[in-house]
């Protein structure tokens, strides 16, 4: 008899009823909120890429969440091309959340112009920098390395030369020295 008298009172409070949600006439239904978006085209000029005596200018476009001042990115990524006009093809980079463009000379004495690129990444202050060939209609990348940016000036001074030779100059994020700096690196162009 107690475990029939058990089993009752599980069923009678194991049960849970449910009640709908009415709406009334005075209720209001909340729409989705518009994300505000806008387009911003920043220009990078960076001379004759293609030598047609004509300067060349570098687009990149960035889509602003003005709510949030953020890049907006689409489905899970956040690509974005520096672009070009005439027949000089577009250069992607995947996962970045904002480029730099500056022109600089010709470091692997390949006789094609080249372009340095900083491209912010989603570890803080972070940049990815890379320096791209301009020869034969295509572009190549001949170095990268990591970079650390935090002001106007840490985008200086990262192509040096030595004794006839170019190179490439960021930090290793994972060698600190002395005074919290971090440990150069230098790749040879």
């Amino acid at each position: 008899m107690k475990i029939i008298f058990l089993i009752l009172v599980l069923v009678t409070y194991g049960c849970e009823t449910k009640t709908k949600n009415r709406i009334s006439k005075n209720s209001k239904i909340e729409k989705p909120v518009q994300k505000k978006i806008e387009t911003e085209k920043r220009k990078f000029f960076v001379g004759d890429f293609d030598n047609d005596k004509i300067n060349d200018t570098a687009y990149v476009n960035y889509k602003w969440n003005i709510e949030t001042n953020e890049i907006e990115c689409g489905k899970n990524n956040c690509d974005i091309n520096i672009e070009f006009k005439k027949n000089i093809p577009k250069i992607s980079f995947a996962q970045s959340l904002g480029i730099v463009v500056v022109k600089t000379e010709d470091v692997n004495n390949d006789n094609a112009n080249e372009i340095l690129v900083f491209s912010r990444t989603n570890e803080g202050w972070w940049n990815k920098i890379s320096v791209w060939s301009y020869k034969n209609k295509t572009w190549k990348m001949i170095a990268e390395t990591d970079a650390f940016i935090s002001e106007d000036k840490d985008f200086e001074n990262r192509i040096i030369k030595e004794k006839k030779k170019y190179y490439l100059i960021g930090e290793d994020k994972w060698n600190e020295v002395e005074n919290g700096n971090l440990k150069k690196v230098k790749v040879n162009l």
